[in-house]
């Protein structure tokens, strides 16, 4: 019987020092995940449905089909020449300025346009996707 009592005590204390063991290796924690409280339901941003750009988009879609295609819708955008029917970056609408009216700019304006030019030309030839 002291046999079994000891197996006992002993088995016992193996459970208990395995349990603190568990127990030390549980007592750090990455910490608890913080609750995210909403108050109330955000409200709709009210949006202007009539603003200029809105009401103007497709305008020109049909000039096409109505006009017998005839006018393109660039002709009738009232804009200086060298932004009619262009996409592109900065450098390249410069670019293009200068050689449409770079001898009819005012000298400072034109000298001006010339530094941006060159700064624009140095920072895309070493950064960027264009290298």
């Amino acid at each position: 019987m002291s046999v079994l009592g000891g197996l006992l005590r002993a088995g016992a204390s193996f459970c208990q020092s395995a349990g603190t063991l568990l127990h030390t290796a549980r007592t750090f924690s990455t910490g608890t995940c913080c609750q995210i409280r909403m108050h109330a339901i955000p409200e709709l941003k009210k949006v202007d449905r009539w603003t200029e750009k809105r009401s103007m988009y497709g305008v020109y879609d049909n000039i096409g089909i109505l006009g017998d295609f005839k006018a393109h819708p660039k002709d009738l955008i009232l804009a200086p020449c060298w932004l009619k029917a262009f996409k592109g970056n900065e450098l390249q609408r410069l670019i293009r300025k200068k050689r449409m009216v770079g001898d009819r700019m005012m000298t400072q304006d034109r000298h001006n346009m010339e530094k941006r030019i060159r700064f624009l030309y140095r920072r895309f030839n070493r950064t960027g996707k264009h290298r």
